[in-house]
């Protein structure tokens, strides 16, 4: 099957015949459709033409470009309402809570279901949410790292454009230094935050990590378990578990 997620910066193409193992495509959310199909490599023609084709994300706009781009008879519909029956919770409205958490959230539940967990999804913003006794209990949301350079850059007058990267000291020596540490260093200590106030409840609680910038904050955090394609494993799990 295909997986097509469209995130806010990036959207995923991913073929999977599993669902663990993933051939991905990585390509802006604002490129052209037209050109992106067109340039995928042998053998994505093939399969685009013969198997199911599922579309999910948060831009509800590119989601409507991509399906009017692909052949309308391998789209399969799915149920994203789904999740609030797989996964208990008391979130309101349900159906607000975004794509990508739920599949980051049903992919730990299934894959981890023994483990209390704070599940940290780093990419445009970035969401902490806490998994514990089979259960969803509630999260937050912050910027993502480029989302707040970019907008440290546009909002001031002389600070410079800069796409997260590691540094490797703790205090800067330049001002392009001290933002990445600044960015950076915040979104790890709300991390550590989110951790000692889930850590009150749950002693036991572990800390997974994924989203573009999950290696930025994993270096600054000192810890928790990189899972790259825990999005994708989601989405396959909510397309496909009954």
């Amino acid at each position: 099957m295909i997986l097509i997620a469209i995130g806010n910066t990036h959207t995923q193409i991913a073929h999977t015949e599993d669902g663990r193992d993933f051939r991905v495509e990585r390509h802006p959310s604002g490129a052209a459709i037209a050109e992106i199909l067109a340039g995928l490599p042998s053998p994505w023609s093939s399969w685009l033409a013969e198997e199911p084709i599922y579309l999910g994300g948060v831009v509800p706009e590119r989601e409507a470009l991509w399906r009017a781009c692909l052949a309308s008879g391998q789209i399969r519909d799915w149920d994203a309402e789904r999740f609030h029956a797989l996964l208990p919770n008391a979130y309101e409205p349900p159906q607000s809570l975004g794509f990508d958490r739920r599949c980051c959230l049903l992919a730990a539940a299934r894959d981890w279901p023994d483990r209390n967990l704070l599940v940290v999804d780093a990419g445009t913003a970035i969401t902490l949410d806490l998994l514990a006794d089979g259960r969803f209990h509630g999260g937050r949301i912050l910027p993502g790292l480029g989302l707040s350079l970019r907008a440290l850059a546009q909002h001031t007058a002389q600070l410079p454009t800069l796409s997260p990267q590691s540094c490797a000291v703790d205090f800067g020596n330049s001002t392009e230094e001290c933002l990445l540490l600044g960015v950076t260093a915040g979104a790890a200590a709300a991390v550590d935050a989110a951790l000692r106030d889930g850590r009150r409840r749950y002693p036991d609680l572990g800390l997974l990590l994924t989203g573009g910038d999950a290696p930025l904050l994993q270096a600054r955090l000192g810890q928790g378990e990189l899972v790259p394609n825990l999005l994708l494993r989601g989405f396959f799990l909510l397309t496909s578990v009954t």
